[in-house]
């Protein structure tokens, strides 16, 4: 009992010692320097770059999240937010959407279909992002490339 009544005080402290110290390590940078510290250290978590959404797959019974990254499909347990599954685009062979009924369908190589419902957003929105990755992934590094607005708006509208 004398542990319950302790572990408050016990946390604060620890949450306190953590903040000074995350202080001392900032406190004789500029402002900018700190901001591009704290611009770096979020853009190495693993889950940066990920967008979630929640999902009822074909054939599956409960909610999961979706997670799309600029080069992959996740699957995730939504509780935990586990990656259950990995697709990559780069084995992606196309993606449709089934308007009426709001499905997403993904084929991937070696005849890998995945399907799903987004229950939170319209599934415009998964396609958008979709066709949005891809048309990055294929524009040169050096953007000095005039802008193909015509593939961007096929990719991302799903017409022309």
């Amino acid at each position: 009992k004398k542990y319950k009544n302790k572990q408050p005080g016990y946390i604060r402290d620890l949450i306190t010692a953590r903040i000074l110290e995350a202080h001392q390590n900032v406190a004789q940078m500029s402002l900018i320097e700190a901001k591009m510290r704290f611009i770096q250290a979020w853009q190495s978590l693993p889950e940066f770059g990920i967008t979630h959404f929640i999902a009822r797959f074909q054939g599956g019974k409960k909610e999961e999240l979706i997670g799309i990254a600029y080069n992959r499909l996740i699957r995730m347990d939504a509780s935990t937010s586990d990656a259950i599954k990995t697709w990559r685009f780069s084995n992606m062979k196309q993606w449709n959407v089934n308007w009426e009924i709001k499905m997403v369908t993904v084929e991937f190589a070696d005849d890998v279909r995945v399907s799903f419902i987004c229950t939170e957003v319209d599934c415009k929105v998964v396609h958008e992002f979709i066709g949005g990755y891809i048309f990055l992934s294929t524009r040169a590094k050096d953007q000095n490339e005039s802008l193909d607005e015509e593939m961007f708006y096929k990719l991302t509208s799903g017409w022309v």
